[in-house]
């Protein structure tokens, strides 16, 4: 079964990857080649002997069709799987995600939507105003390896689908991850444990000794020295991390227009009163 890392793009997915790919691991001499321990989906090995591209080539929206049976075939060997995802919980011509024979549960981690556009128009090389219109838009796709099409929805529709889907989750802040990351990757390893027969090993000098390895300077470090192969735009992709970046970097006109588009979600998590 699957149990789901998801986000809305640049809310701090990767770091738990890293988080997760390096405690898991027995080789620490690259920590950022762990991150890649964790899966992304949906991705074209995923697909392989499941729908041939000529069809995608088509039309890249009958990818969903096969998102359930890409799913199955992942979990033929019946092992739990952490699998990292920025595809909406929901359906795209009439055909669901995923459902409750393929999902055994979801962490889901969310981050001020200011934040998010600050961080999303570095990734990517775009605009501040540029990358709001992109999180406002319900319809919003990406592309992973050509032709596999991931469906993201807006920021508000990404976040109310996951947390309406009828799986136990785990709600995680960005923001609360920086401020006490011991308290929260243990959560993280604990929710985990939920669904696995051969648990994982809680050790709390482990946990600390593993957030100094993934931290943002490590990691940013790493990046500069061998790269990283997530990074899109000229920023590299552990670029700053900072909680209140958004402050300075978008206008006041950006910041009203966010909180009034998000306003109920922002308020019920506390990113406004």
């Amino acid at each position: 079964m699957i149990i789901w890392l998801t986000s809305y793009p640049k809310s701090g997915n990767t770091w738990v990857r890293a988080f997760l790919g390096n405690y898991l691991s027995s080789n620490l001499e690259n920590p950022i080649d762990n991150i890649g321990r964790i899966k992304s989906f949906p991705k074209k090995k995923q697909f392989e002997n499941i729908v041939e591209e000529e069809i995608l080539k088509k039309d890249g929206l009958e990818i969903f069709k096969y998102f359930i049976e890409a799913q199955k075939k992942i979990n033929e060997n019946n092992k739990s799987h952490l699998i990292k995802t920025h595809n909406f919980y929901g359906s795209v011509k009439k055909s669901e995600f995923s459902n409750k024979e393929n999902t055994a549960g979801f962490i889901y981690i969310v981050r001020d939507p200011r934040s998010v556009a600050v961080s999303y128009a570095y990734h990517e090389d775009i605009s501040f105003n540029k990358s709001i219109e992109q999180m406002f838009n319900e319809n919003r796709i990406a592309i992973n390896d050509k032709f596999y099409y991931e469906a993201r929805s807006s920021w508000k529709g990404h976040l109310l689908s996951w947390l309406g889907s009828p799986y136990p989750k785990l709600l995680i802040k960005y923001e609360d991850l920086k401020k006490d990351p011991f308290y929260n990757f243990k959560l993280i390893l604990e929710f985990i444990n939920r669904f696995l027969d051969k648990k994982i090993d809680i050790n709390s000098q482990k946990i600390e000794n593993i957030i100094k390895i993934s931290s943002f300077d490590s990691l940013s470090k790493l990046e500069n020295d061998i790269g990283f192969k997530e990074k899109l735009g000229k920023s590299n992709f552990f670029r700053k991390g900072d909680v209140d970046e958004w402050k300075n970097a978008l206008s006041k006109n950006m910041i009203k227009t966010i909180e009034e588009k998000f306003y109920q979600e922002m308020k019920e998590l506390n990113y406004i009163n």
